[in-house]
C-alpha cells in the first residue's frame, strides 16, 4: 500500500494555490487601448476579473469578442480587433504565443 500524505499536509498547498489565484485575479492589468475598450464595453456586463481570469489563444479571443458583440455589445469592428490583440497578448493562452488576431473582413 503507497504511503498517501495526510490531508493536513496539503492543506498549506491547497491555501497557496488560492492565493495565486487570488494575485493573478486581482493583479493590475497592464493599461492601453485595450483595456480601456474593455472598461468601457465590456465591464457594463462583466466584471472585469472574470475577463482576465481566461486565457485563451487570440482566435479564442476572436470568438469570444464576436460572440458578445453579436449578443449586443456595442463594439466597431475595429474595436474589436483592438481588445482581441490586447487580450491575446496580455491574458493568452499559456502554452500558444500570443498573436495578433485575423482582420476580419
Amino acid at each position: 500500500m503507497r504511503n498517501l500524505l495526510p490531508a493536513a499536509a496539503l492543506l498549506p498547498l491547497i491555501a497557496l494555490g488560492a492565493r495565486a489565484l487570488a494575485a493573478e485575479a486581482s493583479a493590475v492589468p497592464p493599461p492601453g487601448p485595450g483595456l480601456d475598450l474593455i472598461n468601457q464595453r465590456c465591464a457594463f456586463c462583466h466584471n472585469t476579473a472574470q475577463i482576465f481570469s481566461q486565457h485563451k489563444s487570440a482566435p479564442a479571443w476572436a470568438a469570444t469578442v464576436s460572440q458578445m458583440a453579436n449578443r449586443g455589445a456595442e463594439v466597431s469592428p475595429e474595436e474589436e480587433k483592438v481588445i482581441v490583440d490586447y487580450l491575446a497578448k496580455n491574458y493568452g493562452a499559456p502554452d500558444q504565443p500570443a498573436t495578433s488576431a485575423p482582420s476580419q473582413k
